[in-house]
């Protein structure tokens, strides 16, 4: 029996759905196969005979939590095969995310076989407007379906790549301008954007849903720290829209977004 191993990061659930359907078409094929958030305190299995990793698109390049993560693996005393998917709101600007990946992994043994970018729903609410319920449904539905012949792909041993490319929207200068500025500076200071409105009413169900506990309640109102990754889960579950970034103003009137099937 063929063992697999699969680990995500995910905010809003992208990544954790993909990952699952993975999971769902190797176990329909007769594999063991394990699904476990990077955050789990669950340890990558070594012996595994393939593990798969799905991570989302931060500005180009995968979270610094996914980075981090890959960096910190044990090296293994035999090579492996891995393979690596990536969500993203627009497959065209997947950036660095897939390349990043399979050179960290090269450092720790694993053989990426294949890698794939799949579309689902953009959850920065904050800068932009994610699609309604009924868009993102049928985007999810495509991007299910793009997983189950990923891994039928993957269990025939069909080797493939994502090719990386340059954004048609950016230039050259424009796509490695805003790269390194999210990647070294970005990271270190939007979490000090983060703003609540009068709705807010002190829940605290973004602190208990925080990935990274980067969320404190201080007089019945959160308060964010250097840990943030950007995930967007609190702005997007906030029950009263009441959370925002100073540059980006008020969510309020705007679609948001997670995953129907994600319980964080």
């Amino acid at each position: 029996m063929i063992h697999v191993d699969l680990k995500f990061f995910s905010g809003t659930g992208n990544s954790y759905r993909i990952l699952d359907t993975c999971r769902e078409v190797f176990i329909q094929n007769g594999c063991n196969a394990r699904l476990s958030s990077i955050l789990d305190d669950v340890e990558i299995d070594r012996e595994a005979d393939v593990t798969g990793f799905c991570f989302p698109v931060y500005a180009f390049g995968i979270p610094r939590i996914c980075r981090n993560y890959l960096r910190d693996l044990p090296k293994l005393a035999q090579r492996k095969n891995a393979f690596v998917l990536i969500t993203a709101g627009d497959r065209k600007e997947a950036g660095f995310s897939v390349q990043e990946s399979r050179r960290l992994l090269k450092k720790k043994g694993y053989d990426v076989v294949y890698s794939s970018v799949i579309h689902m729903p953009a959850n920065w609410t904050v800068l932009m407007n994610p699609p309604s319920l009924e868009e993102a449904l049928t985007i999810i539905d495509l991007g299910v379906g793009r997983a189950r012949a990923v891994t039928e792909e993957i269990l025939k041993g069909v080797v493939s790549h994502h090719r990386f490319n340059y954004p048609p929207r950016y230039s050259k200068f424009g796509f490695y301008k805003d790269y390194y500025l999210f990647k070294w500076l970005g990271l270190r200071n939007y979490w000090r954007e983060f703003r609540t409105d009068e709705t807010c009413d002190g829940c605290g169900l973004c602190l208990k849903l925080c990935p990274t506990r980067s969320i404190q309640i201080i007089n019945r109102k959160p308060r964010w720290f250097k840990t943030c990754e950007q995930c967007m889960r609190c702005v997007n579950y906030c029950p009263q829209k009441a959370i925002f970034q100073k540059g980006g103003g008020s969510i309020k009137g705007k679609n948001t977004y997670y995953e129907p099937s994600f319980r964080p």
